[in-house]
């Protein structure tokens, strides 16, 4: 009993240390931070001109070292988190983008609105890719805020030059070429870096560049056209795209060239020489006699008028559509002609939305649209058939009518073969 009582005490005494202790010590002292300096600040911009006027003119060959205090606030538009790069980030102001090659990964995120401090970093190119060397998160970096990311600016692959350089930018109506299909991103087996040819419908190209060790690297490359967010990088003098996130490929449309189509007519069941008579179709001369009919060309039936040797002073002859309903669609049509003897008789392509279907066309509005039309010499055909191209017709929204309208005398004569007539729609 009293041995209990002996230990009861001690740990009661100890006790009672340890409250006064706490008393005592219940506001301890934070540690000193590390306070980065600011110095002066410069745009990204400036940066770019302080490596032309000392590294490019020879004066550092090596990269410019910063021995004094300056700062550089900017944003991360990517960093390394998706194994696309690695122990780098892309940053971007107002004025211009470069690439932090980082001393360790990690640490930077996408979207982090930072100040770079830039004393001992060296201001270099890798390969022509402008870089800020030696950049230690913990003693170059002041995060200022998180989640400010920036929206990437719409160019096409043509405008991809030194004023894109390390930005992040938006490219439209574009997709991986032909030979690329059936293949992923990268070498996700062997952790292989690979190129991958991206191109839009003009024929430019540019390589979109990813790493085995990409979070998509396994990823099929995909068949449409689309859109594609991404930043332009360079190598040498080969500029490649490096991609952030798989969901920012988005390229599920129609590849170029292809289309969905909403009314088609190849003109194939016409008989040659009697006048075109397809059901919806309105075939009238609002002025003289002549009238569209068959025709074989090129071994292939077509719309055809021929507005020589008529002798009358004023032709004007319609051929014109079934009414086509563009509501819901983004509408673009396209066609095939081919000009014979010309001798100044015009044709035109026209779009109505009052058009009754009637048999005097001149009582309803038609705009005339931009279309590439065959010329031909004065006797004998046009050389080859001319495709109108890509017609956008978007802003109709609604039912329409397209009318081809030739236009002529007894003296400005011609003859024109129409085919592969169609109404798309664009995506």
């Amino acid at each position: 009993m009293k041995n209990t009582a002996y230990k009861l005490g001690i740990l009661t005494a100890i006790a009672s240390i340890l409250f006064a202790g706490s008393c005592i010590h219940d506001d301890f002292d934070a540690p000193d931070s590390q306070t980065i300096p600011e110095g002066n600040t410069l745009t990204i911009g400036e940066l770019r001109q302080m490596y032309t006027d000392s590294v490019e003119a020879g004066a550092y060959p090596e990269g410019y070292k910063f021995t004094d205090d300056y700062s550089v606030y900017c944003v991360v538009t990517m960093d390394d988190k998706s194994g696309n790069i690695y122990k780098s980030s892309y940053v971007q102001d107002e004025t211009g983008a470069i690439n932090l090659h980082l001393m360790s990964s990690g640490g930077l995120y996408e979207g982090d609105s930072i100040r770079l401090y830039l004393k001992d970093l060296i201001l270099g190119d890798y390969e022509n890719m402008l870089q800020l060397d030696s950049v230690f998160v913990d003693e170059n970096i002041v995060k200022i805020a998180t989640e400010k990311g920036r929206e990437p600016e719409v160019v096409e692959i043509s405008q991809i030059t030194g004023a894109y350089q390390g930005q992040l930018i938006k490219l439209e109506d574009v997709q991986f070429a032909q030979s690329e299909l059936g293949k992923t991103f990268a070498d996700a087996d062997n952790l292989l870096t690979e190129n991958r040819t991206l191109e839009d419908c003009n024929g430019q190209s540019i390589a979109v560049r990813t790493s085995g060790y990409a979070d998509f690297a396994d990823y099929p490359i995909p068949e449409g056209k689309g859109s594609l967010i991404a930043i332009a990088s360079q190598f040498r003098d080969e500029w490649q795209l490096y991609i952030r996130h798989y969901h920012e490929v988005d390229m599920d449309g129609l590849r170029c060239g292809e289309y969905d189509d909403v009314f088609y007519e190849d003109f194939d069941s016409l008989t040659v020489g009697e006048p075109v008579d397809l059901t919806g179709w309105t075939n009238v001369a609002s002025a003289g006699t002549v009238v569209w009919t068959g025709k074989n060309s090129d071994k292939e039936n077509s719309a055809y008028i021929d507005g020589t040797s008529t002798g009358e002073s004023d032709v004007q002859s319609w051929l014109i559509t079934p009414e086509i309903d563009l509501t819901g669609l983004t509408g673009g049509l396209s066609f095939s002609t081919r000009g014979r003897d010309d001798r100044g008789a015009v044709l035109k392509v026209m779009i109505s939305e009052d058009y009754d279907g009637g048999v005097d066309p001149q009582n309803a509005t038609w705009t005339e649209l931009n279309a590439d039309i065959s010329n031909a010499p004065v006797n004998g055909f046009a050389q080859d058939w001319t495709v109108s191209g890509d017609i956008d017709i978007s802003s109709y929204t609604g039912p329409v009518y397209i009318a081809f309208k030739y236009e002529g005398t007894d003296t400005n004569t011609g003859k024109y073969y129409l085919d592969e007539f169609m109404v798309f729609n664009q995506q």
